[in-house]
């Protein structure tokens, strides 16, 4: 996957390669099969893919006038090449159309994570105490659409 590689929407012909990466990205809150299905028939949900091999993909779900930014992943492997970047940009860009403003949860010890959600231009504005499994806390994240997102 290069970040020149088109993105497109994943299809159920993904879904064993997704759950391979649900494993070596999220470990044991990784998404079932079951989970991944839905979400590639629900309402609203973009769900979108990058590479051949498929090594990485974004879900959010676009409800009424907002986003709300479900997972984005790249495999291990090809992190820190722009991937997560390209495929932030394309759910941005399909959620732009009805949406004004987005939202996410990151778990606060992911500062990975905080970090590149806040250099794409999402802003803190809460915590959800213990909203993960593992007891960890999850900081909500907003970001507007009234102008472009930074890149």
């Amino acid at each position: 996957m290069s970040p020149a590689e088109p993105i497109r929407e994943a299809t159920v012909a993904d879904v064993d390669r997704l759950l391979e990466l649900q494993s070596l990205c999220f470990g044991g809150e990784a998404w079932t099969r079951g989970m991944v299905e839905e979400e590639l028939r629900r309402p609203g949900s973009i769900f979108l893919v990058a590479g051949s091999p498929v090594d990485g993909f974004a879900c959010a779900w676009a409800i009424l006038d907002d986003l709300h930014l479900l997972q984005i992943a790249v495999h291990p492997a090809r992190r820190r090449e722009g991937h997560a970047s390209c495929l932030h940009a394309a759910v941005l860009d399909a959620a732009r159309r009805q949406a004004v403003a987005g939202w996410l949860e990151v778990r606060a010890d992911n500062a990975g994570g905080i970090a590149f959600y806040e250099r794409h231009g999402w802003v803190p504005v809460g915590k959800r105490t213990r909203y993960y499994a593992d007891g960890c806390d999850a900081l909500v994240y907003r970001i507007s659409f009234s102008s472009p997102p930074r890149t």
